[in-house]
């Protein structure tokens, strides 16, 4: 007999993936930063621990410039890995706007 998933279940289960995978991208990110000595700024949905079945990973980098082609490919990387969609910026290119608007609703890593 084969058990019937509701999609109402499918997006809870995808929800609570999608939290585990954020949780262990982030992980990652802190010992990547702690390495080169710069910041993750992560925004957005997983920034105020509201990530749903359909969220994606927002996240500005801001290290050395000599690591942002290395650190953006270690986030995609990341966040390829863990099956997680991915919206990354560099503090580089970011707006003073966008900073603004996202200041005390994103988490500074490490």
């Amino acid at each position: 007999m084969t058990d019937v998933v509701t999609v109402s279940e499918r997006k809870v289960r995808e929800t609570a993936r999608r939290r585990r995978a954020a949780e262990a991208v982030m992980t990652g990110l802190r010992a990547f930063a702690k390495r080169c000595g710069g910041h993750f700024i992560v925004f957005g949905s997983v920034a105020q621990q509201r990530l749903s079945f359909d969220s994606d990973f927002d996240v500005i980098v801001d290290v050395p410039p000599e690591q942002e082609v290395a650190a953006v490919e270690f986030v995609e990387d990341l966040c390829r890995q863990h099956d997680l969609p991915a919206d990354i910026h560099l503090r580089s290119q970011v707006s003073e706007r966008l900073l603004a608007r996202i200041a005390g609703h994103s988490v500074i890593l490490p």
